[in-house]
Formats: structure tokens, C-alpha cells, sequence
């Protein structure tokens, strides 16, 4: 990963949590995310490490303790992070160009993987 990867997923993260849309702006969207996933086999272990990295990150910030909040945190990065898995298997992108962002609340989501 670049330098910049960091901030790019706070980037995509904040916008797929209702916050500014700098990520699409900037990057393209969901498309141009999961295009550079592609053909990376990420494994469930490294999975696992990534939500666990960005959960203590969230609490070394103080992203607010909130049960609610947090729920929603979790919710989305199993989520988000289990259709990475599954999209750095292949070399081809399942999301089309200019495709919606998810848009991840509490209790629903909204996005190209739901109906």
C-alpha cells in the first residue's frame, strides 16, 4: 500500500457514513475502490487484522464510545471488509464506473449489493 492509503480510507469511510463525498470526488467512488482490491487475494486473516487496526485506531482518535455508533462502525467494516475479500479474488471489477457509493446507517444499508 502507498502513503496515501490511510487517508483514503478515512476518505471512503467517512463518506460511506454520511460524511463529505471527498473519496468519490477525489477518487472515483466505489468503482475505483474496489478496482484497486483487485487480484490482491486478501486473505480472512488479513482481514481480521484490518477491521481489529482500524477499531483501535477509532478508540487511540476518540471516535465517540457510543454503542450504537461503534455498532455501526463494526457492522460496515465486516461488511465492507468481507466483499474486499471476496472482489480481491478476481482480476475483474464487479462495481460499474460512476456506480452509487454504499451508504451504511443504522440498522440499513444502501448500495450496488443491495436489492
Amino acid at each position: 500500500m502507498d502513503g496515501d492509503h490511510p487517508q483514503h480510507v478515512a476518505q471512503f469511510l467517512a463518506e460511506v457514513l454520511g460524511g463529505p463525498t471527498t473519496y468519490s470526488e477525489q477518487h472515483g467512488g466505489h468503482s475505483h475502490m474496489v478496482s484497486r482490491h483487485s487480484s490482491r487475494h486478501l486473505s480472512q486473516e488479513q482481514r481480521r487484522a484490518w477491521v481489529a487496526l482500524l477499531l483501535d485506531t477509532a478508540d487511540q482518535v476518540g471516535v465517540p464510545d457510543d454503542p450504537e455508533f461503534r455498532s455501526a462502525i463494526v457492522g460496515y467494516l465486516e461488511w465492507g471488509s468481507r466483499l474486499a475479500v471476496i472482489n480481491s479474488a478476481s482480476d475483474e471489477n464487479s462495481i460499474a464506473p460512476g456506480a452509487p457509493m454504499p451508504k451504511w446507517g443504522w440498522g440499513e444499508v444502501k448500495g450496488p449489493y443491495i436489492e
